[in-house]
């Protein structure tokens, strides 16, 4: 198919809100009182909308798509942020006139089932195996931890069906795609590996150093990653790039997923007088802590902090200690048409988004049902060989996945990185007073790098 690189009429489209019951939002109460029944078991493992036990048996006009999701656990305001995201996408795709869809000649409309990976890969595994075997689902959408997406790449070639746009990140899943691609021909990375993409903090760094803008009292770094294949994997694409960039960096330090004291951490950090320190981690209130101890500890340092902004309420958590971060680690409102999404999802949700889990699970979705209608069956091959050929420009990024591993993807299947509207894109962003403005690329700036006043 010839593939187009024009932004999406749809993604400018104003949605109203569904009353059937496929697309219908529950509210953050509610869906924290489900949240609470799922911990204890009485889901399986997946959290679906609320439907008659007979209204899932195979054959009764539906297709189901499974939004995986870390609904509880140390991510779940993640998840949550992922639910809400797929449910907005399936408003949108249904005023728009693309649900129902016809499949194999029989008119479908679509049930959204959340499937909670709980932020570890054997729940993750328990939970989709239900979600195919009991509850019917035939594609799933989005996700969250690397270590969840290696777990999941056997889990879905397993059970023969299509995942598209999980956001496990790590390289080393594309180490595993790339072993045996014809097994994981269905799966689709989400998420560009840290090697290209998110370790790239190196370049705008020594820009702003050459430039006179931040003048570090030393060249020694540190970085502290979460235990987890994403963790690592960000933690050894960021030491690398820092080294290339001038910086005297240590192996990084790691720290549990639910690891919220960091107070010794630091103080070996200013034992050795770093002037810049990176960290990552994809629970809350670890990232949130991390960030207050850092400034309590007066580090005279610049803070990276990679996953901070994953949170809607990260300033809510941190106040004015999140001052002066830098981070590259979502995609950012740069065009109308983004910042009209984000309006209506504040209208939507009552809260703002944190883009990158609901900015990806809304694309990927609209991406999932766009993929299923040019196809028009649920048959794997022909559903690969489809998405395979997709070129799709969302509200967050020009979606275009590789055929094969190259500069712009390590692995087969991965979406492919780029400019604005032109691959998988983040750029670089400084916070301050809980706004946060983008400071790089230079032609996107919407301000110029601030060296923090304790540096």
């Amino acid at each position: 198919m010839t593939k187009q690189h024009t932004p999406s009429d749809q993604a400018k489209e104003r949605a109203v809100p569904s009353t059937q019951q496929a697309s219908t939002g529950i509210s953050r109460r509610d869906f924290m009182q489900v949240t609470a029944l799922g911990a204890a078991g009485l889901f399986a493992g997946s959290l679906t909308m609320v439907f008659p036990r007979g209204a899932r048996a195979q054959g009764d006009g539906v297709l189901r798509l499974g939004v995986m999701g870390p609904m509880t656990g140390p991510a779940s305001r993640t998840g949550e942020a992922f639910r809400q995201g797929a449910i907005l996408a399936l408003e949108d795709a249904r005023e728009a006139g693309e649900v129902p869809i016809t499949v194999d000649g029989e008119e479908r409309d679509i049930e959204l089932v959340f499937v909670d990976s709980e932020s570890d890969p054997e729940a993750a595994t328990r939970a989709v195996r239900d979600a195919v075997e009991r509850q019917g689902v035939e594609m799933m959408v989005a996700g969250w931890h690397s270590s969840v997406a290696m777990a999941m790449t056997d889990a879905v070639a397993d059970l023969g069906i299509v995942h598209i746009g999980h956001n496990g990140e790590s390289q080393y899943i594309c180490e595993k795609i790339n072993e045996d691609p014809e097994r994981y021909s269905g799966w689709f990375k989400g998420w560009a590996s840290p090697p290209i993409f998110a370790g790239l903090y190196g370049e705008p760094l020594r820009h702003f150093m050459d430039e006179g803008l931040w003048t570090p009292p030393t060249m020694n770094a540190a970085v502290m990653v979460e235990d987890t294949d994403f963790g690592r994997g960000w933690g050894d694409a960021l030491v690398e790039q820092l080294g290339e960039a001038g910086f005297d960096v240590r192996p990084y330090d790691v720290s549990a997923l639910d690891e919220t004291e960091f107070t010794s951490l630091l103080t070996r950090y200013r034992a050795r007088n770093v002037s810049l320190v990176g960290m990552t981690t994809t629970g809350s209130v670890g990232a949130s802590n991390f960030v207050k101890q850092f400034r309590a500890a007066r580090m005279p340092a610049l803070l990276l902090g990679h996953g901070l902004t994953w949170f809607p309420e990260w300033y809510d958590l941190t106040g004015e200690a999140s001052d002066f971060t830098v981070t590259m680690d979502s995609p950012r409102a740069i065009a109308p048409y983004q910042e009209e999404w984000l309006e209506r999802y504040r209208e939507r949700f009552d809260e703002d988004a944190a883009i990158a889990p609901a900015g990806h699970s809304y694309d990927y979705m609209r991406i999932a049902l766009k993929v299923i209608h040019e196809t028009g069956t649920m048959e794997r091959d022909r559903l690969i060989e489809t998405t395979r050929n997709i070129a799709h420009q969302g509200v967050w990024h020009f979606y275009d996945f590789a055929e094969e591993p190259g500069e712009r993807a390590l692995c087969y299947n991965e979406v492919k990185i780029g400019g604005f509207e032109e691959g998988f894109f983040f750029p670089m962003v400084q916070l301050k007073g809980g706004e946060t403005q983008i400071i790089w690329p230079l032609e996107h700036a919407q301000a110029e790098f601030e060296q923090p006043p304790w540096v």
